[in-house]
């Protein structure tokens, strides 16, 4: 195989014709002789310098240096199949010849599709015993034929996938047969299949589907709504296996029949018979296919689908060689029928756009460039507008009638201009083709088609199911599209019924999800039956209808969110997301607002762990500026629900300037209810809100909070409530960290930990994890610390959650303080994007500051600038004093090792101003400005920096946690007994190790004036 042909190369396909039927009738003789027809191919072959590089069943592909060598092996192996005594049996095999272009690849496979397709399609177009030359061959040969070999001029023929007829001869021998019936090719087959003017744009899958089942079944029928390419695939594929129907393919379009009766006479009329008095059309129409080999394609039967069916069933039921291929809305529901749907065109994801490259790789995309530069032939396809043009496929559903149409209008729109208009699409969308079919013409016509062949009971659950978006359960459709006390149209034990027939006709589309069946619409079927909805004057109370059902399906699921089996009920919560939002949009609208706060209210746990926390903050507030046009009923508690849950949610955010006052309105409702828990979350909430905002200008205590928050949790101990104990525990812990009440912190995390093996809560459990993890890193635990990191993240994990930003800033700055620096960013890179996506600035801003601390440390101040800036440009951390001396003191450090001193300089004095105005025992940031200081002195000052190094060393040990370990002081040491030798750094380092914080931070005023 190491010589097989390249360049110029000529081909030789082979197989048996009839091989199929001929292995069935000869069962287990069958290997026998097949394996003396391999015999008699392989010796012409390779005696003639031939190569056989594959087989497959009975189909040999060989290749040869020469044309005359595969002349010459192609008549010595077809004497030899004709001579050969097969007995009983006739094994005739149909050969081809071609000569072209193809290169060897690596892997021993040819490469040379025009090549190979060819000499494939002149093999397929002959038959058993012939044996047949392209042209390129025959010119080749010319001249140096064999004695007694002779070629007879076919003429030249049109086959599939080559622009130009191709000349082909049948070679002629003493030994060979010489009379065969027509080449199966276009030009000779008889065929009524229309020339398709436009390109034939993806859908490989689907063709090999449908040539496939059509090989395997008498009856084919695709099916799909109005516009997706039924027609179009149908005689695709009828083109693609033309030659293998003796008597033809015939295309009967049903569109312009409207009486069921004409339906066979239009069939008999279209493959050419002429009727016969007295006679029915049917039984002469049986009659003469009763021994034809034909495919008939039956298209646009949907509204004659019983006519269709009945003679359809007829020709079936008395011919042998008749194969039908339909295409439908629906199923036309005869025996033996195999129906194939028809997807929507291949989409890219438009949330992860690929490259320009291979944007138009996807069906959608392809079919809509190629007529879009059809339309304008200067149309491209950039960066900037690629956004929009994948919003235009996704949005027409991978319609290929509505990507034609939307495609014509680049004429006179930009792509984000026909992106901004599908909203009414069927406006926008009209224009087509004068010579299409009426209902092709506009977008509108085509769906008008379907809905006006619906009966009016299926009409009216059409249009009431598109209150849906996202897809709904069978229970979903029952409650809200059923009519009242069983009156109108549709009772509930109608829905069942009357949706599989929408299904069936290609409306409604189900999907099975967790064992459970679902259903949508595409949206522009949804947006077609929204538009009839609104004419029928019942949106408004099928609106309310689906948000009062949302309503009582989130409260029933909210208890069981906090549990165990949380994971159900959050894939039913995942599944139902775009209703949600859908409802709660209609809830702004309506009277009054307690349905929407309910609604949000019970949504709170869901939008926490799926971290939708300024989603579900932008409804929360949107609902309760609401003003209300009257009292309505449970509206105090409702509102009082909002509330905590609005806190819950800042929690999670970094816009936190709303939480006390939110907390504390929650607080004075509660506080006049009996509802226990509820007043207990309340404690929580209020004591969370004063901890979140103690260090910001007009937030809360630290007293308060650990005072609101030791009172919530021993009232969720009277209730024997673990979850609320724990949900306390976690603020109240970082309150004591916070007061430097570290025994007491000791004790909240042992108290966390225990309660946590006792909950079913997996995120509460996750999150209490996480916590737990930074006692341990205090206590400089870090396998400890990392372990329950990952316990954390598997919690996270199962409730398929998709980033875990707080346990990732924290292994980022664990490995920082381990010294792994190339993990430590490592991690960040693959972890930033996602933060930065989700908005999450506090951890985001958390890792820059760590890979600030790791370029100080190796020497790269622009990097650790840069970082910084970043941080100040997110501004989380700036808005606390504490925040902004930390940034301006590592702002100094990469100055000064830049070389920018007054920069430094400037940063530096900043810092501590700002820490003398905060409560020192807060600002842990005094150990990051003298250490740092110590660093970016080290050479000038040697001494005082020493001394400043033992004050941020006695500084560290008077707190339970910092972000500095001995090995990152010990950096630092060793450049200051560099300097001065290891005595004076030791006497020095001890006199700042006696050092109060204050007499550090005027030291180190000191040194900046020395710098």
């Amino acid at each position: 195989m190491g010589n097989l042909p390249s360049g110029t190369v000529t081909f030789l396909f082979t197989d048996i014709e009839g091989s199929t039927k001929l292995a069935q009738s000869l069962a287990d003789k069958w290997e026998f002789f097949r394996a003396r027809h391999h015999e008699i191919l392989k010796l012409a072959i390779e005696s003639n310098n031939g190569y056989v590089f594959q087989v497959i069943g009975d189909a040999f592909c060989a290749s040869f240096h020469n044309a005359g060598d595969a002349l010459q092996a192609s008549t010595q192996a077809q004497t030899n199949f004709q001579n050969e005594k097969w007995g009983d049996v006739s094994v005739k095999v149909r050969m081809g010849v071609h000569t072209g272009k193809a290169e060897v690849q690596e892997d021993g496979q040819y490469q040379g599709y025009l090549a190979l397709s060819l000499v494939q399609r002149i093999m397929s177009a002959g038959h058993g015993n012939q044996l047949l030359l392209s042209g390129a061959t025959e010119y080749l040969v010319r001249g140096q034929l064999p004695e007694g070999i002779n070629l007879l001029d076919m003429g030249r023929h049109n086959f599939k996938g080559v622009s130009q007829a191709v000349r082909v001869f049948q070679v002629n021998a003493p030994d060979l047969q010489r009379d065969f019936l027509p080449l199966r090719t276009f030009d000779i087959l008889p065929s009524n299949l229309p020339t398709q003017l436009t390109s034939f744009v993806g859908r490989e899958k689907e063709l090999a589907d449908v040539k496939r089942l059509l090989s395997d079944t008498h009856m084919l029928t695709l099916i799909g709504p109005g516009g997706t390419g039924k027609t179009r695939l149908s005689v695709r594929s009828a083109r693609d296996v033309l030659n293998e129907y003796s008597d033809g393919v015939w295309l009967i379009d049903l569109a312009p029949v409207l009486d069921p009766d004409l339906v066979p006479r239009t069939t008999a009329i279209t493959i050419g018979l002429r009727e016969e008095p007295q006679r029915p059309v049917i039984d002469m129409l049986c009659d003469y296919l009763s021994t034809k080999k034909m495919l008939i394609i039956l298209d646009n039967c949907e509204h004659l689908v019983e006519a269709c069916a009945n003679m359809s069933e007829q020709i079936l039921r008395t011919t042998s060689d008749i194969r039908i291929l339909a295409s439908s809305r629906e199923a036309l529901g005869v025996a033996g029928e195999v129906t194939y749907r028809v997807p929507s065109l291949a989409l890219p994801d438009r949330d992860h756009l690929p490259s320009l490259d291979t944007l138009n790789q996807f069906e959608a995309v392809k079919l809509f460039i190629d007529r879009a530069t059809s339309a304008l032939p200067s149309f491209a396809v950039t960066n900037e507008n690629a956004p929009a043009l994948a919003q235009v496929c996704h949005r027409l559903d991978g319609i290929p009638l509505a990507i034609e149409l939307a495609a014509a209008k680049v004429r006179v729109l930009s792509l984000d201009q026909i992106a901004k208009r599908l909203d009414n699409r069927f406006r926008l969308l009209t224009g087509g083709r004068r010579t299409a079919l009426e209902r092709h013409q506009t977008l509108r016509a085509a769906v008008d088609w379907s809905y006006n062949l619906l009966p009016p009971e299926e009409q009216t659950l059409f249009k009431r199911l598109s209150v849906f978006v996202g897809g709904w359960t069978l229970e979903a459709a029952e409650s809200v599209c059923a009519d009242e006390s069983g009156s109108g149209m549709v009772g509930g034990e109608d829905v069942l019924n009357l949706l599989e027939q929408l299904i069936n006709k290609s409306l409604v589309i189900t999907e099975e999800e967790h064992r459970e069946s679902r259903y949508h619409m595409l949206e522009t079927m949804r947006q077609y039956a929204s538009e009839k909805l609104v004419e029928s004057g019942e949106s408004d109370i099928l609106h309310d209808r689906h948000l009062h059902f949302l309503v009582e399906l989130v409260e029933t699921a909210e208890p069981h969110l906090r549990r165990a089996e949380q994971l159900e009920w959050f894939s039913i919560l995942d599944a139902e997301y775009e209703n949600l939002r859908t409802a709660l949009n209609w809830s702004l609208d309506i009277p009054s607002s307690v349905p929407g706060l309910r609604l949000a209210g019970a949504l709170g746990p869901y939008w926490e762990v799926r971290e939708h926390f300024k989603e579900g903050i932008d409804w929360l507030e949107s609902l309760l500026k609401k003003e209300e046009t009257a009292e309505f009923s449970g509206e105090l508690e409702a509102r009082g629900k909002a509330l905590l849950r609005i806190v819950e949610l800042m929690e999670g955010t970094d816009d936190i300037k709303h939480i006390l006052p939110a907390a504390g309105e929650a607080f004075q409702i509660y506080e006049k209810m009996s509802d226990s828990r509820f007043k207990a979350l309340a404690y929580a909430l209020l004591g969370l809100a004063n901890e979140r905002t103690h260090a910001h200008p007009n937030g809360g205590t630290l007293l308060h909070a650990r005072k609101y928050l030791e009172q919530s949790r021993k009232m969720f101990e009277k209730l024997n409530d673990p979850w609320g104990q724990i949900f306390t525990l976690e603020r109240l812990a970082l309150a004591y960290r916070s007061l430097g009440e570290m025994e007491l912190l000791n004790y909240a995390y042992r108290d966390m930990e225990t309660l946590s093996h006792t909950l079913g809560d997996r995120f509460r459990v996750a999150e209490s994890f996480s916590r737990i993890a930074y006692w341990h890193f205090d206590r400089k635990n870090f396998d400890q610390a990392v372990y329950f990191l990952d316990e954390a993240d598997r919690n996270y994990e199962e409730l398929g959650m998709q980033a875990y930003p707080l346990t990732w800033s924290f292994r980022i700055f664990i490995d920082y303080v381990r010294g792994d620096y190339e993990h430590a960013k490592t991690l960040f890179e693959k972890f930033d994007r996602t933060l930065e996506i989700q908005g999450n600035r506090t951890q985001r801003e958390t890792s820059l500051i760590t890979l600030s601390g790791i370029a100080l440390y190796e020497g790269k101040p622009e990097i650790a600038i840069a970082n910084i800036l970043k941080v100040k440009a997110l501004g989380t951390l700036d808005r606390s004093k504490g925040g902004q001396a930390f940034h301006n003191m590592l702002l100094g450090s990469g100055y000064y090792l830049k070389g920018d001193h007054r920069s430094a300089l400037e940063n530096f004095r900043s810092s501590l101003q700002l820490i003398t105005e905060v409560d020192n025992k807060k600002a842990e940031n005094i150990i990051w400005v003298l250490q740092f200081l110590s660093f970016s002195a080290s050479s000038k000052e040697p001494i005082i920096a020493s001394r400043i190094l033992g004050a941020a060393y006695a500084t560290h040990e008077s707190f339970s946690t910092s972000p500095f370990e001995p090995h990152n002081r010990s950096e630092i040491s060793k450049i200051l007994k560099s300097q001065i030798g290891e005595d004076e750094f030791n006497k020095a380092f001890a006199e700042g190790e006696k050092m109060s914080i204050q007499e550090a931070i005027e030291l180190a005023k000191s040194l900046m004036e020395k710098l």
